[in-house]
């Protein structure tokens, strides 16, 4: 009688890069498989054409991945809007030249982003 093995896929989280610009992103590997928003030098002559490449990786994300900070405001911004809209929290890498190694991480959700805006607005 042969046995019957049953196997279990681990996922791991990915950690989606705002704009790759050329920097040592490896401490973020234990986050996850890195993957790229946009990569170099991005020309902001089409927005559209920058909205829909942004959105295009944004749409491959997880809730559980992550969305490192990286290159112009702009793609942060416009990333960041649209991994919001989608999953509702935002789990951050945030890099911190006090510490080179690793990343500071920050999560945040609409709960959170209600409750700030109500305390600031009264």
């Amino acid at each position: 009688m042969e046995a019957i093995v049953q196997t279990t896929e681990v996922k791991l989280e990915r950690v989606f890069v705002a704009n790759y610009a050329g920097h040592d992103y490896s401490a973020a590997e234990v986050y996850g498989a890195i993957n790229w928003i946009t990569r170099g030098y991005v020309s902001f002559q089409s927005l559209d054409r920058v909205k829909f490449q942004i959105a295009e990786a944004i749409a491959q994300s997880q809730p559980g991945d992550w969305l490192l900070v990286s290159g112009t405001p702009l793609i942060n911004l416009l990333a960041g809007v649209l991994w919001m809209e989608k999953h509702g929290t935002m789990k951050l890498l945030v890099y911190d030249k006090k510490f080179p190694t690793q990343y500071r991480e920050m999560i945040v959700t609409r709960k959170n982003l209600i409750e700030l805006i109500s305390v600031l607005s009264t």
